[in-house]
């Protein structure tokens, strides 16, 4: 009776771990394209108008426009390209998408100090003193030069 008890103990917690595991994994989270690499390459290289074109045909697929990693990297490049309004706005719609995404909350706070508003940029910073992360030191040195 034992044995037949552990059996069917050890089954279900196999399959509550199955369950689990699937069910924790980001299974809405769209693979990135094969030309996202190279825009990575490109913004590493400050070369942010090549890289704002290929990212732009990439959101031009509705599959990638919920993606927050190729929403900040297009809103950063558009930062650094001073395309400060279109950048603010697809930062905050990175962030609609995942409020805690650690590089869009950064950067947004950059492009606040940039437009001076450091009130809103000290908001974001205390968003992320939790994470004891290197965006929350990267902003709070942003904020204080």
């Amino acid at each position: 009776m034992k044995k037949i008890f552990f059996v069917i103990l050890s089954l279900l917690l196999i399959s509550t771990s199955i369950a689990l595991s699937a069910g924790s994994d980001s299974s809405d989270e769209v693979a990135k394209p094969s030309s996202y690499s190279k825009v990575l390459k490109l913004i590493k290289k400050e070369q942010f108008s090549e890289a704002i074109k290929i990212l732009e045909n990439i959101l031009s697929k509705s599959k990638y426009q919920k993606d927050p990693d190729i929403l900040n990297h297009y809103a950063f490049s558009l930062r650094k390209t001073k395309q400060l309004d279109k950048a603010e706005e697809y930062y905050k719609k990175a962030l609609a998408i995942d409020p805690g995404h650690r590089g869009a909350l950064e950067y947004l706070g950059e492009l606040y100090v940039d437009t001076n508003r450091k009130d809103l940029a000290k908001q974001i910073l205390q968003k992320l003193e939790k994470c004891r992360c290197p965006e929350f030191a990267e902003l709070q040195s942003y904020i204080q030069k």
